[in-house]
């Protein structure tokens, strides 16, 4: 009797070791807030430092990182930087519009998309070179720790709002008029000589 039960608690044991979610999934059910699409994230996939962006660029694969959040976009939430407190940080625009609460500043996030990078070189008059590289990612999703105290997303609005444009009334008063000079008649003249041809 000892064996079957045994086995059967081993099978269960192994079963729910198999089933574990990985770091994503846990952190959505433990008090982090999903923002974006809700992606499939692989369960052996590791978080990506920050300085490792650059070279994940080229791999033309989706990746997550795991940072603080440094701004965010004080308008509408529609972009943010990253930072782990020892690379440049990283500026995310959020892919699908979706946004994020815009006073998440400081907390600690998890974004699943592509990194992007950009390198380009300016020269200055006196023909020095300076060569600047670019990182950027373009999230699918992102999971902010905390969900206490974080505000609504705002909307992203996809078009801008319609408001009349106030237009000065364009009345002249007698003061401004002025009687048509001989400038004007040699405009005339060439004007109708235009016309005949």
């Amino acid at each position: 009797m000892k064996a079957p039960l045994t086995v059967l608690l081993l099978l269960i044991t192994t079963l729910s070791v198999g089933c574990a979610q990985n770091l994503w999934w846990e952190a959505e059910r433990s008090g982090w807030v999903l923002f974006g699409a809700d992606v499939q994230v692989p369960r052996k996939a590791e978080a990506l430092p920050l300085d490792m962006l650059p070279v994940a660029a080229t791999w033309n694969q989706d990746v997550y990182v795991e940072a603080w959040i440094e701004s965010i976009d004080q308008g509408s939430g529609n972009w943010m930087t990253l930072s782990d407190g020892t690379t440049a940080p990283v500026l995310v625009f959020l892919e699908n519009g979706f946004t994020i609460p815009r006073n998440a500043r400081g907390r600690r996030i998890m974004a699943w998309g592509r990194p992007m990078a950009a390198t380009g070189s300016i020269t200055n008059d006196e023909g020095t070179t300076r060569t600047n590289r670019t990182i950027e990612f373009s999230a699918k999703a992102v999971l902010i720790q905390g969900f206490y105290g974080l505000e609504a997303a705002p909307p992203r609005t996809t078009t801008p709002p319609r408001e009349p444009i106030m237009l000065p009334d364009t009345t002249a008063s007698e003061a401004d008029v002025s009687p048509p000079g001989p400038e004007d008649d040699l405009m005339l003249e060439l004007d109708e000589q235009d016309d005949a041809e």
